[in-house]
């Protein structure tokens, strides 16, 4: 073949591969989806917005299996309710698909789920942290798992010790939507966590532990105890993902000012840090310690949301919130740590603070802005220095800091 005719192959091939873009598909997140959103897996994975534009490219012709999942859940096509839980459709162009077991063509809006999709947590099986379950959340299609993170559980005290997820460049972009109520499953046996987060269950908890009087002194309209979210709803930008963190093996006890302040600005800052660098990383959200308050003779106790009846003590509230981030390929990792109370004097934080503080002062960490409310502390440890306290995690071989 001649260089002219290699060049000319090369020039309509590029050509092509043009027209079959420009007359793709191209789904915006904020118009073009489905509700209740259906689940949407595209190459054997979850559909995800391009890390660049936050929008949706198919190519022509190109396809997407649509899901359902759950007892008596079906796709509806426009007006009308099919049989099926799982379709695949093709790109005709823009927001336009064409069905492959109908003759049906629309938008692909219009195309959503009978119900809201329901998704599933098992035992994987595995063990982890000392005789702990391991469990894996996310949507059974088929015969196949596809897994959006991982719970370390711990069914004596009810509480997670870490979820491992990871987080991609596009988790910078999200469509919105209401926020889904949190199920619990039959994980949690019979205890009712949804109960046990209500303000009168948490008074009741620290008038028992604490004694008369300090529940008022505690739990207040401005500081009480959240459901914190460990792998975040924002770190996974379809519906239908987002819908999987929540669970309640994906919270645990996190005090308002703390969820809403420092732990806020560190979701939001590594979803803007792994968009700019440019490469999925592996996180681990965890829990360590118990939290305590002083009672009314200024001894510190340590405060659990419930007692089983055998009064023993389960739903432990964290004394550390963290997250490590963990790049395998470069083998670097940090790991960023609050300190789950606005209640502390600054001698016991100080005495909390169980490392040097790798991010103050640190120009490599100035995308992380924390935002302190009312007392909340948090801080920032190399990995090495991180797992001589807290020994949940598997380990990690790091040989350099992730900034």
């Amino acid at each position: 073949m001649s260089k002219f005719s290699v060049l000319f192959f090369i020039f309509f091939f590029v050509l092509k591969l043009c027209n079959e873009v420009n007359g793709g598909c191209n789904i915006t997140l904020k118009d073009d989806l489905g509700h209740p959103s259906p689940v949407y897996i595209h190459n054997g994975g979850f559909l995800a917005p391009n890390s660049s534009t936050g929008a949706i490219l198919l190519r022509r012709s190109e396809t997407l299996e649509i899901a359902c999942p759950g007892n008596k859940k079906f796709i509806v096509l426009g007006n009308d309710t099919t049989q099926y839980d799982v379709f695949t459709v093709k790109c005709v162009k823009d927001s336009t698909f064409r069905a492959t077991k109908t003759e049906w063509v629309g938008n692909l809006k219009d195309i959503r789920c009978s119900a809201p999709p329901w998704f599933t947590t098992e035992e994987t099986g595995a063990g982890c942290s000392r005789g702990h379950k391991m469990y894996r959340i996310g949507y059974k299609i088929g015969s196949k798992f596809h897994e959006l993170y991982e719970a370390c559980f711990d069914k004596h005290l009810l509480r997670t010790l870490y979820v491992k997820q990871q987080l991609k460049p596009e988790s910078k972009f999200i469509e919105l939507g209401r926020r889904p109520s949190f199920i619990e499953g039959d994980v949690f046996g019979q205890v009712r966590m949804s109960k046990l987060y209500k303000i009168e269950n948490q008074k009741s908890r620290l008038r028992e532990i604490l004694g008369n009087g300090t529940e008022d002194k505690y739990i207040t309209k401005a500081q009480h105890l959240n459901r914190g979210h460990l792998a975040a709803r924002a770190d996974f930008p379809l519906r239908a993902q987002q819908k999987a963190t929540f669970h309640y093996i994906n919270t645990a006890p996190q005090w308002m000012r703390g969820n809403a302040g420092d732990w806020a600005a560190l979701e939001e800052a590594l979803r803007r840090r792994v968009h700019a660098y440019g490469m999925p990383v592996t996180v681990y959200t965890g829990t360590a310690g118990v939290s305590t308050l002083p009672d009314a003779g200024d001894t510190y106790r340590q405060i659990y949301l419930h007692a089983d009846e055998n009064n023993n003590r389960i739903v432990p509230v964290p004394m550390y919130f963290y997250k490590i981030v963990y790049d395998p390929t470069k083998q670097t990792a940090a790991t960023f740590i609050s300190i789950n109370s606005s209640y502390y004097n600054n001698t016991m934080i100080e005495k909390l603070q169980f490392c040097s503080d790798i991010c103050e002062q640190n120009p490599k960490y100035a995308w992380l802005k924390w935002r302190p409310r009312d007392g909340t502390h948090s801080f920032c440890c190399q990995y090495d220095d991180f797992v001589k306290t807290v020994k949940d995690l598997p380990k990690l071989y790091v040989k350099g800091l992730f900034y």
